[in-house]
Protein backbone atom coordinates (compact mmCIF):
# COMPACT_ATOMS: atom_id res chain seq x y z
CA UNK A 1 0.00 0.00 0.00
CA UNK A 2 1.35 3.41 -0.90
CA UNK A 3 2.56 5.67 1.90
CA UNK A 4 0.54 8.61 0.62
CA UNK A 5 -2.68 6.67 1.35
CA UNK A 6 -2.01 7.12 5.09
CA UNK A 7 -2.51 10.22 7.23
CA UNK A 8 0.57 11.83 8.75
CA UNK A 9 -0.21 10.31 12.17
CA UNK A 10 -0.64 6.86 10.62
CA UNK A 11 2.68 7.24 8.78
CA UNK A 12 4.34 8.22 12.06
CA UNK A 13 2.85 5.16 13.81
CA UNK A 14 4.07 2.88 11.02
CA UNK A 15 7.58 4.36 11.19
CA UNK A 16 7.62 4.03 14.99
CA UNK A 17 6.41 0.44 14.76
CA UNK A 18 9.30 -0.39 12.45
CA UNK A 19 11.70 1.19 14.96
CA UNK A 20 10.15 -1.02 17.63
CA UNK A 21 10.97 -4.08 15.52
CA UNK A 22 14.63 -3.13 15.77
CA UNK A 23 14.40 -2.08 19.42
CA UNK A 24 13.03 -5.50 20.40
CA UNK A 25 15.60 -7.28 18.17
CA UNK A 26 12.93 -8.75 15.93
CA UNK A 27 13.18 -9.25 12.21
CA UNK A 28 9.44 -9.69 11.64
CA UNK A 29 7.13 -6.69 11.71
CA UNK A 30 3.79 -7.67 13.22
CA UNK A 31 0.49 -6.21 14.39
CA UNK A 32 1.67 -5.89 18.00
CA UNK A 33 4.41 -3.48 16.90
CA UNK A 34 1.73 -1.32 15.26
CA UNK A 35 -0.50 -1.46 18.34
CA UNK A 36 2.29 -0.35 20.66
CA UNK A 37 3.23 2.46 18.27
CA UNK A 38 -0.39 3.66 18.23
CA UNK A 39 -0.43 3.65 22.02
CA UNK A 40 2.87 5.53 22.21
CA UNK A 41 1.73 8.48 20.12
CA UNK A 42 1.58 11.52 22.42
CA UNK A 43 -1.26 13.25 20.63
CA UNK A 44 -2.80 10.19 19.08
CA UNK A 45 -6.49 9.50 18.93
CA UNK A 46 -6.03 5.88 20.06
CA UNK A 47 -4.78 6.96 23.49
CA UNK A 48 -7.62 9.46 23.72
CA UNK A 49 -10.18 6.79 22.88
CA UNK A 50 -8.84 4.49 25.57
CA UNK A 51 -8.74 7.29 28.14
CA UNK A 52 -12.34 8.19 27.30
CA UNK A 53 -13.22 4.56 27.95
CA UNK A 54 -11.42 4.75 31.32
CA UNK A 55 -8.73 2.32 30.12
CA UNK A 56 -5.26 2.69 31.62
CA UNK A 57 -3.16 3.34 28.50
CA UNK A 58 0.09 2.63 30.36
CA UNK A 59 -1.24 -0.76 31.46
CA UNK A 60 -2.13 -1.62 27.87
CA UNK A 61 1.32 -0.47 26.71
CA UNK A 62 2.90 -2.71 29.34
CA UNK A 63 0.83 -5.67 28.20
CA UNK A 64 1.75 -5.16 24.54
CA UNK A 65 5.39 -4.67 25.49
CA UNK A 66 5.33 -7.96 27.43
CA UNK A 67 3.99 -9.72 24.33
CA UNK A 68 6.78 -8.21 22.23
CA UNK A 69 9.38 -9.30 24.79
CA UNK A 70 8.22 -12.91 24.40
CA UNK A 71 8.50 -12.88 20.61
CA UNK A 72 11.55 -14.54 19.03
CA UNK A 73 14.59 -12.31 18.85
CA UNK A 74 17.56 -12.23 16.51
CA UNK A 75 21.07 -12.01 17.94
CA UNK A 76 22.27 -9.62 15.25
CA UNK A 77 21.13 -6.21 14.10
CA UNK A 78 18.32 -6.92 11.68
CA UNK A 79 19.09 -5.15 8.42
CA UNK A 80 15.95 -6.43 6.74
CA UNK A 81 12.52 -6.27 8.35
CA UNK A 82 9.97 -8.74 7.06
CA UNK A 83 6.26 -7.90 7.13
CA UNK A 84 4.12 -10.74 8.38
CA UNK A 85 0.94 -11.77 6.56
CA UNK A 86 -0.98 -10.31 9.53
CA UNK A 87 0.46 -6.84 8.82
CA UNK A 88 -0.59 -7.05 5.20
CA UNK A 89 -4.08 -8.21 6.22
CA UNK A 90 -4.22 -5.39 8.79
CA UNK A 91 -3.52 -2.71 6.21
CA UNK A 92 -6.06 -4.23 3.81
CA UNK A 93 -8.67 -4.20 6.61
CA UNK A 94 -7.75 -0.62 7.57
CA UNK A 95 -8.12 0.43 3.94
CA UNK A 96 -11.52 -1.27 3.79
CA UNK A 97 -12.58 0.56 6.96
CA UNK A 98 -11.49 3.90 5.48
CA UNK A 99 -13.43 3.17 2.30
CA UNK A 100 -16.48 2.06 4.30
CA UNK A 101 -16.44 5.41 6.08
CA UNK A 102 -15.78 7.18 2.77
CA UNK A 103 -12.49 8.59 4.08
CA UNK A 104 -9.84 9.50 1.55
CA UNK A 105 -6.92 8.47 3.77
CA UNK A 106 -6.20 5.59 6.13
CA UNK A 107 -5.88 6.97 9.66
CA UNK A 108 -4.77 5.60 13.01
CA UNK A 109 -8.43 5.06 13.90
CA UNK A 110 -8.90 2.82 10.87
CA UNK A 111 -5.82 0.83 11.84
CA UNK A 112 -7.04 0.56 15.44
CA UNK A 113 -10.45 -0.71 14.31
CA UNK A 114 -8.75 -3.18 11.96
CA UNK A 115 -6.74 -4.60 14.87
CA UNK A 116 -9.95 -5.07 16.87
CA UNK A 117 -11.53 -6.80 13.89
CA UNK A 118 -8.61 -9.16 13.41
CA UNK A 119 -10.32 -11.85 15.51
CA UNK A 120 -7.11 -13.60 16.59
CA UNK A 121 -3.52 -12.91 17.54
CA UNK A 122 -1.92 -11.37 20.59
CA UNK A 123 -3.11 -7.80 19.88
CA UNK A 124 -6.69 -9.03 19.60
CA UNK A 125 -6.24 -11.08 22.78
CA UNK A 126 -5.15 -7.94 24.60
CA UNK A 127 -8.35 -6.23 23.51
CA UNK A 128 -10.50 -9.09 24.74
CA UNK A 129 -8.47 -9.61 27.95
CA UNK A 130 -9.25 -6.02 28.86
CA UNK A 131 -12.86 -6.75 27.94
CA UNK A 132 -13.41 -3.11 27.05
CA UNK A 133 -14.78 -3.88 23.61
CA UNK A 134 -17.34 -6.25 24.97
CA UNK A 135 -18.35 -3.97 27.84
CA UNK A 136 -18.51 -0.77 25.82
CA UNK A 137 -19.61 -1.88 22.39
CA UNK A 138 -21.03 -5.39 22.27
CA UNK A 139 -23.02 -5.65 25.47
CA UNK A 140 -26.72 -5.08 24.77
CA UNK A 141 -28.17 -1.95 26.30
CA UNK A 142 -30.81 -2.28 28.98
CA UNK A 143 -34.07 -0.44 28.44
Amino acid sequence: MRQERFTEMAQEAIALSQQLVQQYNHNQWDVEHILLALLMQDKGIVGEILQDLKIDVDAVKAQVSAVLERMPKVSYAAGQIYATPRIIALFIAADAEAKRLQDEFISTEHIFVAIAGEGSGEAYNIYTDLAWIKKKYIQPSRS
